[in-house]
């Protein structure tokens, strides 16, 4: 009887061990983060303390694309030497949200932007900025590391971006270097609209998530397809804000009407190849895509030596940092001119063709449908991107007969024209 009570035990004691042991390895890892405190985008709840839980928008975009990835997410806030140092010994898998960093680089890997913020030199003087301001930055931030890289003298770092504003409204700093959101929030608090500050575009900040170099080779799917999920997971987050909207606009007038100046588009339109249907146009793409940029098909290296396309590149080449490409599209949502090889042949199932198209049918014409997208990063280039589109007249019952698109560097697009 003892005998088989002992052996009935034994089985239940492994069965158990057995069950915790597959619950244990059906559990995702947890990738150990350090990040610094930088409201609205990593900040501790309150009360929580500095291993408390940390929430914010960066915060929340790195958990989504781990979450996705497969993996659970352990975020802590560190001071910044200290999660260099730990970063460095191994003692955290991971650090963010940082500016591409030299030293680092050599250490870790990083990855696709996890957040995008935009610098601004804010000051309180009229005209444009001057470079040889008194130039204040908050202490050990990425704004700080960039100004010493490139070039320019500090005149005072402090503690936080409020003593920034501070210092600025009493006139001991003259320029104020920190993130546009950063600075909104400052002003609603601190209600610092009457001092008029200016605003003077710097740079589009791509802030990164970097892994140690052994977390990389133990698990090296992880990178690739963390990156795969930050699309998704910072949708919405890119959008451009109102004046830059607006700036984007203008500067897209002023080209596209500069290129209706040399170009006939219209003609360029009725020049490029036409499918007879649908069918034909899926099968020409779906060709189209399979092969390499460096291996084009019969069709891309035909509508590459028309004339509307070698005056789109030669007019891209013009404009060289700001233009990044430029096509032209039928009324089927095809290519009919285009500046470089792109990686769609049927462009019909995009926004930059169907909100256009969209517009016209509401009655809209010119200027009027444009179409801007929001911001995108452009991992093959390293920059930003905006598409803007615009129709081909003459348009009927709705549908233009084409339309211009053009993708421009979205900080060149900004830097080229002054703050209003």
């Amino acid at each position: 009887m003892e005998a088989a009570f002992t052996m009935n035990l034994r089985l239940a004691l492994g069965l158990a061990i057995m069950l915790a042991s597959s619950v244990c390895q059906a559990q995702a890892p947890t990738l150990s983060l350090y990040t610094f405190d930088s409201p609205p985008y990593q900040v501790t709840e309150p009360g929580t303390g500095e291993t408390g839980k940390v929430s914010g928008e960066t915060t929340e975009t790195v958990a989504c694309a781990a979450n996705r990835a497969g993996w659970l997410t352990r975020i802590r806030i560190a001071p910044r030497n200290r999660a260099m140092h730990s970063l460095k010994r191994g003692l955290v898998n991971g650090y963010f949200a940082i500016d591409p960093s030299i030293e680092l680089d050599t250490i870790a890997r990083r990855s696709d932007p996890v957040a995008l913020e935009k610098w601004y030199f804010f000051t309180t003087e009229e005209g444009k900025f001057n470079g040889n301001a008194r130039i204040g930055v908050v202490d050990g931030s990425n704004e700080e590391a960039w100004l010493e890289n490139n070039g320019y003298s500090i005149f005072m770092s402090v503690a936080s971006p409020s003593q920034l504003l501070a210092l600025l409204r009493r006139g001991r700093i003259g320029a104020a270097l920190m993130d546009e959101r950063v600075m909104t929030d400052l002003e609603k608090e601190n209600q610092a609209a009457a001092l008029n500050i200016k605003a003077h575009f710097v740079r589009y900040a791509p802030l990164h998530l970097y892994l140690t170099e052994a977390f990389v080779a133990r698990y090296p799917q992880f990178l690739p397809e963390f990156n795969r999920m930050l699309p998704a997971c910072m949708e919405g987050q890119l959008a451009l804000s109102g004046t830059e909207e607006l700036r984007i606009r203008t500067l897209a007038d002023r080209l596209i009407r500069e290129l209706h100046g040399i170009l006939n588009i219209e003609q360029a339109v009725e020049a490029g190849p036409r499918q007879q249907n649908f069918t034909d146009v899926m099968t020409q793409d779906s060709v189209w895509q399979v092969l390499p940029p460096d291996t084009p098909t019969a069709l891309a290296r035909y509508i590459l030596q028309l004339p509307g396309s070698r005056a789109l590149h030669g007019w891209k080449v013009t404009h060289n940092g700001l233009v990044s490409e430029a096509m032209v599209i039928n009324d089927m949502g095809t290519l009919a001119a285009m500046s470089q090889i792109t990686s769609d042949y049927w462009q019909g199932d995009e926004p930059k063709y169907q909100e256009v198209v969209r517009s016209t049918r509401k009655g809209l014409k010119g200027l009027e449908a444009l179409y801007i997208s929001t911001i995108r990063f452009d991992a093959s280039t390293s920059q930003f991107q905006v598409t803007v589109s615009a129709p081909v007249e003459p348009i009927q019952e709705g549908v233009p007969k084409g339309i211009i698109v053009l993708g421009l560097n979205a900080e060149e697009a900004l830097r080229s024209q002054d703050i209003p």
